[in-house]
């Protein structure tokens, strides 16, 4: 019988894709295999159960692939073509809409890879075995310097291979955001040349044939163009408002508080705001503050669309979604401020605390700040450290505050609590002149609260000014835990032994946090037993993990 209507395909493989790569052949599939030229070289037969039965050739093994490769495949990182083992593997990734090529077993057939695939960004789906990930060393070898990038990934989710990750329900999304994190496989140093100029040579710029060139500036002394810049400080004391106010004078062309007799040249704003509601408080704060609403955007999350093609939203991370950035930045017209609240919301799995981790997070946006020539201003909250210099007390790893070009922090006057002081932490591009002050009054549009800037500048140390708020605030130690606590994020239950480890980093003591924890109504439970159990914490909204065991 040569129909394909009396076999099936692989599990979790669709019969129009698989005879993309196989043909019926009586009661067996047929899979060609091809030399770099797209020839037939040989086939294998594969019986109705799915294991290979024989290879049928020169002797010599190809290339599995549906042919001819589209002249744009591979044409960019983001784009790339996918290399696996096997015809299954290969129509698997091929049913997600990627362009794939399948090799007979692991690491065969380097050569013709690099004759088909010349110049093309690619990326090798390595089965999660010895023999795999081996065989994925010696063909990236092969690849690196032909290809215009190699990168390596393992299958999602601890899969054995890319039709079974597949089966177990990986998308495009999760193939694609392991590809997007795998650093691109440089070329040895061993003299390999492309367009004349060898790889592992250092690229100079002479220095007298730089043009020198001026700070552009958002707000001038402020809050540099191109730039990323820190605002720091403790929980419910405007710094919202402030960076509100500041996307509601650059969208309307109002002055600055500081220069209220030079308009601002109008200009657009990205926002990305974790912690408040687009149309009942970010909206209502902008029209109270006059913004021209039309000049800006809220990243509300991120598209996501699954192996089935149903489309979904996730959180935006900074991790893997500089693109969905980038993409904002260039949506909306002179876009120049791009506003991140907090920061501390947008870090995926990266651990806030690890300067490696944040420096790498933050290189690609401050890389993004410069191409575009846009202010970036990332909001953090305070640490709970008494003493020490300000410049240590932002949340998290001193990366931030090193990745920034300036950092504010906002505080209460000590002599007015009603007041607030918006004072320099650091500022590597401008000569300090000082910081300002503001209240928080409902005379915006129907009462709605604005910042109420003071023309004058304020003198003032901020190292000083946050060693006498620890001192003056040390009542307050279980409402800024409960704060902290509340802003931990989490999709549901998180390890008890990892909010204690990052609050200690935090400054929050043990007792402090155990008191928050009660005070909330958080929920401690066990999952798992003995040496394999874990505690952890849960919002008391979430569901009970099971099995429960109360935390004594």
């Amino acid at each position: 019988m040569n129909s394909a209507q009396s076999l099936t395909p692989p599990q979790g493989i669709c019969l129009e894709v698989w005879e993309k790569l196989a043909k019926a052949e009586g009661f067996r599939w047929a899979i060609a295999e091809r030399n770099a030229d797209g020839e037939v070289i040989g086939t294998v037969t594969r019986n109705p159960v799915g294991s290979p039965t024989r290879f049928k050739g020169s002797g010599k093994r190809g290339l599995i692939l549906h042919w001819p490769l589209d002249s744009y495949a591979g044409s960019s990182e983001t784009e790339p073509i996918f290399i696996c083992e096997g015809a299954s593997d290969t129509a698997a990734l091929m049913m997600l809409g990627f362009d794939a090529v399948g090799i007979p077993m692991a690491g065969q057939c380097g050569k013709m890879l690099a004759a088909v695939l010349k110049g093309r960004h690619v990326v090798i789906v390595s089965d999660n075995d010895e023999a795999g990930q081996k065989g994925s060393a010696k063909l990236s070898g092969q690849l690196v310097g032909e290809c215009a990038s190699v990168r390596i990934i393992m299958p999602p989710g601890g899969a054995c291979d890319a039709r079974q990750a597949v089966v177990d329900g990986a998308s495009a999304q999760d193939f694609g955001v392991l590809a997007t994190q795998a650093d691109s496989i440089p070329v040895p140093l061993l003299g390999l040349q492309r367009n004349g100029i060898e790889s592992g040579a250092p690229r100079l710029v002479r220095l007298d044939e730089v043009e020198p060139e001026l700070i552009q500036w958002l707000w001038p002394g402020r809050i540099a163009l191109g730039k990323l810049t820190l605002l720091a400080g403790d929980p419910g004391l405007g710094k919202s408002f402030v960076t509100l106010d500041m996307a509601a004078r650059l969208s309307s062309g109002l002055t600055w508080p500081d220069d209220p007799k030079t308009p601002i040249a109008p200009g657009g704003v990205v926002l990305l705001s974790a912690e408040d509601g687009i149309a009942d408080t970010i909206r209502p704060r902008l029209d109270a503050a006059g913004a021209d609403v039309s000049k800006i955007v809220a990243i509300e999350s991120v598209c996501s669309i699954d192996a089935k093609g149903h489309e979904t939203g996730r959180t935006f991370d900074l991790s893997k979604d500089i693109a969905a950035l980038d993409t904002a930045i260039t949506s909306v017209p002179e876009c120049r401020l791009v506003i991140i609240d907090p920061i501390t919301a947008y870090l995926g799995a990266t651990d806030s605390h690890k300067n490696g981790e944040i420096r790498g997070l933050l290189a690609p946006l401050s890389a993004l700040a410069e191409k575009y020539g846009v202010a970036i201003v990332a909001v953090t909250h305070l640490n709970k450290n008494s003493g020490g210099a300000a410049i240590y007390r932002t949340m998290g790893s001193l990366a931030f505050t090193a990745a920034a070009r300036a950092a504010w922090v906002v505080s209460k006057d000590n002599d007015d609590p009603s007041r607030r002081l918006l004072l320099p932490i650091k500022n590597n591009i401008a000569p300090d002149t000082g910081g300002l002050a503001y209240r928080i009054e409902p005379q915006g549009v129907n009462g709605c609260p604005v910042v109420a800037w003071e023309p004058d500048a304020v003198i003032a140390s901020a190292d000083e000014l946050l060693s006498q708020n620890q001192s003056n605030q040390c009542g307050g130690a279980l409402e800024e835990a409960e704060q902290w606590l509340l802003d931990v994020p989490s999709d549901g239950p998180v390890s008890a032994a990892e909010i204690k480890e990052t609050a200690s980093r935090d400054g929050i003591k043990p007792r402090t946090l155990d008191r928050a924890k009660k005070s909330l109504g958080v929920n401690a439970t066990r999952e798992g037993y003995a040496s394999d159990g874990r505690w952890v914490w849960a919002s008391p909204h979430s569901a009970p993990t099971e099995p429960i065991e109360r935390q004594p």
